[in-house]
């Protein structure tokens, strides 16, 4: 039987889960960007796209791990949804812990064409005294933040990151873990940025170690 007597567990080892109740689809959908579809009542739904803004979308993205939203769309961006639309009038302060905290309303006039979106940050700094323009660099990939190995890692890598955050260039690409040792996966070795490029993400690189 499954349930057998266990001498050393007690009703104070008992397990537990909280399961998600928020996802990304959609055409060409992926962890960090995509149709927002919410877990209400027992079935999956969508969210429309009125009153949505960069706020809920910040919501949504911190709920799923990243720090924050690049942008919010709207108009079904990633491809039109299915089954109930869930929210609508969603009103976020960008604070909440989820979606669902924030102030929203349930009857709607919406179609699936309105489906709301975000895309999320994909990259962000971590470690002993970071701050927002220095630190352990991090990359979100696959639902997990991880780290990035320095083989190879010059100015131009730390120019494209600082760019991906909104800065004009880096001022210096520290190596041997200069911001402490960080957790999870290394998720890059020997990235090799041209200085260009929008992202890091879009730099070549070698397999994950």
């Amino acid at each position: 039987s499954m349930f057998e007597q266990n001498s050393y567990c007690g009703h104070n080892l008992d397990a537990s889960v909280s399961c998600a109740t928020i996802r990304l689809r959609g055409e060409n959908a992926t962890h960090s960007e995509g149709r927002v579809e919410v877990f209400q009542n027992g079935v999956w739904g969508t969210v429309c796209d009125n009153d949505w803004d960069i706020s809920d979308a910040t919501v949504v993205c911190r709920q799923l791990g990243s720090p924050h939203a690049l942008s919010a769309p709207g108009r079904a961006a990633y491809g039109q949804g299915t089954g109930p639309i869930l929210m609508d009038n969603v009103e976020c302060r960008g604070s909440e812990a989820k979606l669902q905290h924030c102030n929203f309303t349930t009857s709607c006039n919406c179609g699936h064409d309105e489906d709301a979106s975000v895309s999320c940050a994909t990259i962000r700094l971590r470690g002993y005294n970071a701050t927002n323009s220095q630190g352990r660099v991090e990359v979100f990939q696959n639902g997990l933040w991880g780290t990035v190995c320095d083989n190879g890692w010059d100015i131009n890598d730390a120019t494209v990151v600082c760019r991906q955050l909104g800065y004009s260039r880096a001022l210096s690409a520290p190596r041997r873990a200069a911001y402490g040792q960080g957790t999870g996966p290394i998720l890059r070795g020997s990235v090799l940025c041209g200085g260009s490029e929008a992202k890091l993400q879009a730099c070549s690189f070698t397999s994950s170690h």
